[in-house]
């Protein structure tokens, strides 16, 4: 019967990990990730697997999320958890245990979005269709117009699952592909409007904050000045958090996952002189204990909803995530 159970369990974490996104886990000091650009799309099948290891690129980029406070008009938007820092803009983003959401950007236009524009839900898995809309959202340009709105639609399709092979040769297994259409609706109140569609497909790991491949083709239509597509691809170099990848394969394992109110630490190896800690999603230290636990129970009972990472540190060092429901 165990044995039995053990195996569901498997099972379970096999699904969770190749075909569902949970909120990503992003440090208290936030993270930078290097990505490799191409100034093109570039041509795909929407089956997997995913050979990207022919594409040229020609050039590399830094995409920082930081913590809100890391910028100094974060107090603007209130409600969003951190900024993204890419290509000398900022976008102002929202992780929770419920969602990923956009509250606004300084580009070439400066916006902040009263209630945010939710990009996807959590969980998000293959074959979920998401859509949300607002409307009227002010926005400023400098030098333009006054009285701009802007009225924001974004529709998430998870597509197909499989394994990617990026440009610089790292292999990574069980993403999730997931187109997202925006459309915005810009224009001085009263007149026509200049209407952007932006086009992209995202390939997700479980654990990072932005897609491992990123294609995307932005086009204009309606009463916009004259210009042409602005087509990108962007590809993560190698792999920032293999530790934790590895150690969802380790000999250790914890069971139930998803849990209520405990997990059980199955292993091979005596856990007897180790300590552990567990992260929330946001990166944030929720309890601290010692492995010294009758049957290698720990109690998660206080835990809100979301996901987790337990670390095991000692003899061991060991990173395992885990689902509170």
């Amino acid at each position: 019967m165990l044995k039995n159970t053990y195996l569901l369990f498997l099972l379970v974490s096999i699904s969770i990990k190749s075909q569902t996104l949970f909120t990503p886990i992003i440090p208290n000091t936030g993270v930078t990730y290097a990505v490799s650009v191409k100034s093109d799309t570039t041509s795909f099948s929407q089956q997997g697997p995913w050979d990207f290891s022919n594409t040229t690129t020609t050039s590399n980029e830094n995409i920082q999320i930081l913590p809100i406070s890391s910028s100094a008009i974060g107090s603007n938007y209130p409600n969003a958890s951190h900024v993204k820092y890419e290509g000398g803009e900022q976008f102002f983003i929202g992780f929770d245990s419920n969602s990923y959401t956009f509250h606004g950007e300084v580009s070439i236009l400066t916006s902040s979005y009263s209630s945010p524009l939710i990009i996807h839900p959590y969980p998000f898995s293959n074959g979920d269709i998401h859509s949300d809309y607002e409307v009227d959202i002010p926005f400023t340009i400098p030098g333009g117009p006054p009285f701009l709105e802007r009225n924001d639609q974004v529709i998430s399709r998870g597509l197909e699952t499989g394994e990617v092979t990026m440009p610089d040769g790292t292999v990574h297994t069980n993403a999730l592909l997931v187109r997202t259409t925006r459309t915005f609706t810009d224009g001085q109140i009263g007149s026509a409007p200049c209407i952007t569609t932006l086009d992209q497909y995202h390939w997700w790991i479980m654990g990072y904050a932005i897609p491992i491949v990123q294609i995307s083709a932005m086009t204009q239509t309606g009463a916009c000045p004259p210009s042409s597509p602005i087509k990108k691809s962007k590809f993560l170099i190698g792999n920032p958090f293999a530790n934790i990848e590895n150690s969802l394969n380790t000999k250790i394992s914890i069971f139930p996952n998803p849990s209520n109110d405990k997990i059980h630490l199955i292993s091979s190896e005596d856990l007897s002189n180790n300590t552990f800690t567990i992260f929330d999603n946001l990166g944030r230290k929720t309890s601290i204990g010692s492995m010294k636990l009758e049957n290698n129970y720990i109690d998660v009972s206080s835990l809100n909803k979301g996901i987790y990472f337990l670390n095991i540190s000692g003899d061991l060092n060991k990173s395992l995530r885990f689902i509170k429901n």
